[in-house]
C-alpha cells in the first residue's frame, strides 16, 4: 500500500464559484464578455433544459471567445489568472483540507471540467496533480474544440482510473460538489459533498 489520495473536484469545491466564465471575463473583458453571453443565451438556455450536452455547450461559448487565439497567448493569460485572480476564488476551508492532506504526504489530485491553463499554476505552487479539460490547438493556434473528453461525470471517473492505480491506496478521499461528481465520489473510502462552505 501507498500514501493515502486525496481526489479533489475545483470548482465549486476549491473554488467559490465556477471558474470557467471567471477567467473568459478576465480574458475579454466586461463589455465582450457581456454582449458574447447575450449572443450565446439560445444555447445557454437549450444546455439549461438538456437540449445540449454539457460538453457541447462548453465548447460552443469556448469556441466564441478563444477560437483562432494562439495557444502561447492562451498559456499566457491562463498563468496571470492563476497568480492573480484564481487565489481571490479559493475557499480556505478547502485549502485548509489540500494542506492537512500534504502535511500527511498524501497525493492530492485535483480532477477538474476546466482546463488546467487558468488552475496550473496555482496547484503547482503547492505541489498538486491535475487531471482537467484539454482544448486542441492546430498549427500553435486554438481550435475552439475539445481535445479528447470533458472532464466532467463518467469522465472523471475513467480519468482517474486510466491515470491513477487506485488499488494502492487503503484511503481515498474525495471531495466534490454537484452531481457531475457523483462518479468520482464512488471511488472514495470517505466521500465529501459541499463539505467547504466559506
Amino acid at each position: 500500500m501507498d500514501r493515502n489520495l486525496a481526489l479533489f473536484d475545483f470548482d465549486g469545491t476549491i473554488t467559490r464559484k465556477d471558474t470557467f466564465l471567471v477567467f473568459i471575463r478576465y480574458c475579454v473583458g466586461p463589455l465582450r464578455y457581456s454582449l458574447g453571453l447575450i449572443l450565446l443565451s439560445p444555447v445557454l438556455v437549450l444546455y439549461k433544459v438538456k437540449l445540449i450536452a454539457n460538453w457541447r455547450a462548453k465548447e460552443i461559448v469556448f469556441a466564441y471567445f478563444f477560437k483562432g487565439t494562439s495557444g502561447e497567448e492562451f498559456s499566457r493569460k491562463g498563468k496571470a489568472f492563476a497568480g492573480t485572480v484564481l487565489p481571490t476564488l479559493i475557499r480556505p476551508s478547502a485549502l485548509q483540507e489540500i494542506q492537512n492532506h500534504l502535511a500527511k504526504s498524501n497525493r492530492v489530485v485535483i480532477v477538474t471540467a476546466s482546463s488546467a491553463v487558468w488552475i496550473k499554476h496555482w496547484s503547482d505552487s503547492l505541489g498538486l496533480e491535475i487531471l482537467a479539460t484539454e482544448w486542441a490547438e492546430h498549427n500553435g493556434t486554438l481550435t475552439g474544440r475539445l481535445a479528447g473528453k470533458n472532464c466532467f461525470g463518467d469522465e472523471k471517473r475513467n480519468r482517474i482510473l486510466s491515470q491513477i492505480d487506485v488499488a494502492r491506496y487503503r484511503e481515498i478521499s474525495v471531495y466534490g460538489d454537484t452531481s457531475g461528481d457523483k462518479e468520482m465520489l464512488t471511488l472514495g473510502t470517505s466521500q465529501f459533498y459541499r463539505t467547504f462552505q466559506d
